[in-house]
């Protein structure tokens, strides 16, 4: 199926929408792949790109101008996204803080004392954990609270200017970073 033939099925939807979406994610998403690879992202970030250069031209097919190429058109949209994430990088590269060594120390230090051992309870040892998670890592610690205040994920990833599938993962990782803070208080439920 030629890319203008795929873009018009999109448009009418039903059965001839799947069968164009397929044929849509058959021919470009390997090359597009190798495409973002070769243009400096990880496979994971070409994923999450691939992802959103489908939408974008799912979504947008309707708009397509016949006059020009089909190709050139869905290769845009996937530069554009692209260059999206190279510049959403870029933006958040520029807001990290370099850490020194002493500075690691007290964060380990922290981390590792035990809050419990205070006399807390479960749900204090906990929300203390959290609130020291949130200082050490607060985007972090942002993104759990928006999960536990049960924000769907579609919502989470467009309020973290990322994919669902990056959304996903991000949560995923944010998990596994607090469970130093709040690892301690395991012991408590089984007093």
């Amino acid at each position: 199926m030629h890319e203008e033939d795929i873009l018009k099925h999109i448009c009418l939807g039903g059965k001839l929408r799947d069968a164009a979406v397929k044929a849509l994610y058959q021919g470009h998403a390997q090359p597009m792949l190798s495409f973002f690879v070769h243009q400096g992202l990880s496979a994971d970030e070409a994923q999450d790109v691939l992802q959103e250069s489908f939408v974008k031209v799912i979504r947008s097919a309707a708009s397509f101008n016949a006059s020009g190429s089909a190709n050139a058109w869905i290769w845009q949209i996937a530069r554009n996204c692209l260059l999206d994430c190279l510049d959403k990088r870029t933006r958040l590269a520029g807001r990290e803080v370099a850490v020194g060594v002493a500075q690691w120390h007290a964060l380990e230090q922290s981390v590792a004392a035990p809050v419990c051992n205070l006399g807390l309870g479960v749900d204090a040892c906990v929300a203390a954990g959290l609130e020291a998670f949130g200082t050490a890592m607060p985007d972090r610690a942002h993104a759990l609270t928006l999960q536990m205040d049960g924000l769907a994920i579609e919502a989470i990833g467009h309020r973290l200017g990322r994919s669902v599938a990056a959304t996903k993962e991000y949560l995923s990782q944010c998990r596994k970073k607090i469970q130093p803070f709040i690892a301690h208080c395991l012991e408590l439920l089984a007093s």
